[in-house]
């Protein structure tokens, strides 16, 4: 027979384990739609937004627990808040970005490229990618 506490902390870490995957898988989706093109990039915004909301009730589950089982989730809010907030950077600056994207897009040699600075430089967007 099965010690009843070993099968609370089986059932516990099951839970937990079917909590956890979804966050991981969503912002690493979140993180991978950051590569795509300007328009498409802020299809990003779904998966983050549903991995935090994830995550907070993921904490919520833990909060009887331990501090050291809350560290990853609470790793995983700073991760998802940075992607956020690049995203929501450039939104506010979409103008800007989209014009240095495109000239970036288009530079065939590192001299091309780098008479794409001026764009970035640009106004705020400048003080935000040095």
């Amino acid at each position: 027979m099965t010690d009843p506490d070993l099968q609370d902390q089986i059932v516990f870490a099951r839970e937990k384990a079917k909590r956890t995957l979804p966050v991981a898988l969503l912002v690493l989706l979140g993180l991978t739609a950051m590569y795509l093109p300007l328009p498409k990039r802020f299809v990003a915004f779904v998966p983050l937004v549903l991995a935090v909301a994830l995550t907070v009730r993921l904490l919520r589950f833990l909060s009887p627990r331990t501090g050291r089982e809350k560290i990853w989730p609470v790793v995983t809010l700073v991760i998802a808040g940075m992607l956020l907030s690049t995203l929501a950077v450039q939104v506010a600056f979409y103008d800007s970005v989209s014009a240095y994207e495109e000239c970036l897009a288009g530079a065939q040699t590192s001299i091309a490229a780098g008479s794409c600075a001026p764009l970035r430089d640009a106004g705020l967007l400048g003080l935000v990618m040095r």
